[in-house]
């Protein structure tokens, strides 16, 4: 027969996930790039100079390129917990530009700085996909807004929501996986001792063809149009 479990028996903790305010303090502005000028569908490019991903911007140095950025869109993806103990983006603040604030993990993220539950390793950028399907809908319905752009997004880190959210958009404008996974992996230079794996985007790849391809995976998963997948692509991929 099954042990009874005694009423003062601890029940075993589901692992929990740390996150480092004071690590993540010190990445400000960093893991910044372009994500225009790969080579996408029917042999368009998509456009330089559009649209970027970063780490925060509680602090933007004067020498960081993203200083010299004339923005129209901000988009930030951090928890409010997040802003709350790094600061809000400072590029929020200035004349002309539009700050959206997608906060994706408040059920997550806490004041102590953890996730509730541990997603399944090897699996953790699937469950970025899936717990905020509500907060990607937002995101790309903003991108297919007319005069949004130049647009940057970003999170905390930049690699893993913001990284995701690249995979999903490059992907949209039919760029190649073995570029997508380039991209991804790029964060690597910041996060030396902590490194993504190119195995990480996998499970997000197979969702996306277990829908027929990125047209089905933007409909039947995200809930976008394809009207709005049309915008998005003419806006973004050159003539």
């Amino acid at each position: 027969m099954p042990k009874k479990k005694n009423k003062t028996e601890a029940t075993p903790e589901k692992p929990r996930v740390v996150v480092d305010f004071e690590l993540l303090r010190g990445l400000a502005a960093q893991n910044f790039r372009d994500l225009g000028g790969h080579p996408g569908a029917n042999d368009r490019r998509v456009r330089a100079g559009m649209i970027f991903r970063s780490s925060h911007l509680a602090e933007v140095p004067p020498e960081s390129p993203i200083s010299q950025l004339e923005l129209r869109t901000l988009v930030t993806l951090q928890s409010r917990a997040e802003v709350k103990h790094l600061g809000a983006p400072q590029p929020a603040g200035r004349r002309g530009i539009r700050w959206e604030h997608i906060p994706m993990g408040d059920e997550w993220f806490s004041d102590q700085g953890y996730t509730r539950v541990a997603p399944e390793p090897g699996r953790e950028h699937l469950a970025l996909v899936m717990h905020f399907r509500h907060d990607w809908r937002r995101f790309f319905k903003l991108l297919a807004e007319r005069d949004v752009y130049p647009l940057l997004f970003h999170c905390s880190a930049g690699r893993d929501r913001t990284g995701v959210g690249a995979a999903m958009l490059l992907s949209m404008l039919g760029v190649e996986r073995d570029r997508i996974v380039a991209d991804f992996l790029e964060s690597n230079l910041v996060f030396t001792k902590a490194p993504l794996a190119a195995e990480q985007l996998d499970p997000v790849f197979e969702l996306i063809d277990e829908n027929g391809g990125i047209e089905g995976f933007m409909r039947e998963v995200i809930g976008l149009g394809p009207a709005e997948l049309a915008i998005i692509r003419e806006d973004l991929l050159e003539d």
